[in-house]
């Protein structure tokens, strides 16, 4: 089998090449033989070999399961089990046959002398940046342990954070697709019958009622319609978010909504001070933090802010100064930023943002909740009372008419 491969010499120069072995450890044992020290050992796929290909929901490691292994490692790792051994073991146990597969290549390529970082680098789909870094830093400082149990109580937070958020969503999501059903089966069911009713009484249809007629008419025979125009609009917002310019766009719009903007902002700080806070007890500096903070935002508008903040500390700035001027960051956290760089204390003074904003992200999601209620009755009422309004106008003028 073929490898390609990247290694150093002893001047510290990369070198690039493919070498044919029966596995990841002959690789490195061919490279240690030659002087080089191994970086990177990777299979090499041919043209025809779609095994490396991903598919989503089959080569996919979710936040969850990550956390859950790192958990295991730690305790492992704490406890003195080598790290092979530690990584062959919870690989065993895992259900995810893609993760299984990740944890058997990193195993195989620490076991032929490749640093756990390294190896975890081949695998940028399953070990966010973040991860990485504090292993570097852990393999540095002898505490990979310790740094392993960081990220996996950040992470942790992080999942608390989106399971508050979703299950807000639930109720409100539930009761509109219950709205949507029963619109559905009266304009399916209930208009048709009426619709014949008015036909053959001949009185002169209102406005509203036609309208609903028509709607009813649409609903039973070009349904289909409806669905093509929801994939095709589907399909065409998913490539328009590929364009930098339209991604930023909608970004900067889910940061505008009403409710759902706080919400948005107030996790976003969260995630930056929990992050931060991590980092900087790991040892990693604020200008690389920032770097990783910025990559992981997931929104461009937030991302941007902070790749401006870091080029304001690079010329000398405080970070609560490089800070002050987004609009995502509240004066109260600018000011906890400010007393942690004079007290010497940033990272904790970060843990303690990360802590009251997650109880403002727990205070948002309520309060959305609340609103949410009436605004979904008021919706719900609305749809059908158009119905109702718009079947009974025509019923009323043929009483008055027969009357």
């Amino acid at each position: 089998m073929k490898f390609r491969y990247k290694a150093k010499d002893v001047s510290g120069e990369e070198i690039e090449g493919v070498v044919e072995a029966p596995g990841p450890k002959d690789v490195a044992s061919i490279l240690r033989d030659q002087g080089l020290i191994p970086v990177t050992i990777e299979p090499v796929r041919s043209l025809f070999d779609f095994s490396n290909v991903k598919i989503p929901f089959l080569k996919a490691v979710s936040l969850k399961e990550l956390t859950l292994a790192t958990r295991q490692l730690a305790a492992m790792v704490g406890a003195g089990i080598p790290l092979p051994s530690a990584l062959r073991a919870i690989a065993s146990q895992t259900r995810n046959k893609y993760f299984k597969e990740v944890l058997e290549q990193v195993t195989e390529n620490v076991e032929a002398g490749m640093k756990f970082s390294d190896a975890l680098k081949n695998y940028p789909d399953v070990f966010p940046t973040l991860y990485v870094s504090m292993v570097e830093a852990g393999e540095t400082t002898g505490e990979l342990d310790l740094m392993l149990r960081r990220w996996a109580f950040a992470a942790e937070k992080v999942l608390a954070l989106r399971r508050k958020v979703r299950n807000a969503m639930i109720y409100p999501v539930m009761v509109l697709v219950m709205a949507l059903g029963i619109f559905v089966f009266l304009l399916v069911k209930v208009v048709p019958t009426f619709t014949k009713i008015f036909l053959e009484s001949g009185v002169e249809l209102p406005a509203l009622t036609q309208f609903v007629i028509a709607l009813s008419d649409f609903v039973k025979n070009k349904v289909h319609l409806l669905f093509i125009f929801i994939i095709v609009f589907f399909v065409a917002f998913r490539i328009a978010l590929r364009f930098e310019k339209f991604r930023y766009w909608w970004d900067a719009f889910k940061l505008r909504l009403p409710l759902f903007g706080t919400l948005i902002k107030k996790t976003a700080v969260a995630r930056f001070a929990r992050t931060m806070s991590t980092m900087l007890r790991s040892g990693v500096n604020i200008m690389d933090g920032l770097e990783i903070v910025a990559r992981t935002s997931g929104n461009k508008v937030i991302e941007k802010g902070l790749v401006l903040a870091r080029e304001k500390i690079a010329r000398g700035e405080m970070l609560s100064e490089a800070l002050k001027d987004n609009p995502v960051y509240p004066p109260l956290v600018i000011e906890m930023i400010a007393a942690g760089e004079k007290t010497g204390g940033l990272d904790e003074m970060l843990e303690k943002v990360a802590e009251f904003y997650e109880e403002e992200v727990d205070a948002a999601v309520e309060a959305l909740t609340t609103m949410m209620e009436p605004i979904m009755l008021l919706l719900i009422g609305g749809m059908i009372g158009t119905i109702v309004i718009a079947l009974y106008l025509p019923i009323f003028k043929l009483g008055q008419t027969v009357h």
